[in-house]
Parts: C-alpha cells; structure tokens; sequence
C-alpha cells in the first residue's frame, strides 16, 4: 500500500537521482533554505514560512540576508533586464 513519504526517505531519493544525473546531491538544510527562497519568491508571508519550514524564532532571516551578500554583487554587476 502508500506510505507517506518521510523526509529520509526523500533526501534518500532525490541523492540518487544526483548521483544518476552526475551532480553533487543536496543536503537537507539547503533543501530547506532553498523551499524557504522559493515561498518567499511567491509572496507566501513571513509568519507563514516560519511555519511550514519549522524555523525557530525568525533564524531563516540570518539566511536570507547571507543570500543577499552573496548576490548583491552579481545583480548590481548584470546590466538592467526588461
């Protein structure tokens, strides 16, 4: 019968599907940071993410502004797209 996919289980599958395409597998913190990019890419609330992702108190924050170093300078370096 169906079981509900557990979070091993998950990591379990998508590190073989890494290993099959060639490519390094992704671990489950950056799984994590990366579901949380993408909600906020799609306007889902703060309080929201916090949720969904577990996140104690708002320590997703500390991520995002660490994402923002980083890409600052490869934005600011990209001429204006329309």
């Amino acid at each position: 019968g169906y079981r509900p996919l557990t979070r091993k289980k998950f990591i379990f599958v998508l590190a073989n599907a890494a290993t099959q395409a060639g490519t390094k597998p992704l671990q489950g913190h950056g799984i994590r940071i990366g579901s949380t990019l993408e909600y906020l890419l799609w306007d889902v609330p703060f309080n929201i993410i916090k949720v969904k992702g577990r996140w104690a108190i708002n320590a997703f924050l500390m991520y995002l502004r660490q994402h923002a170093q980083i890409l600052t300078p490869f934005i600011q370096a990209l001429p204006l797209i329309h």
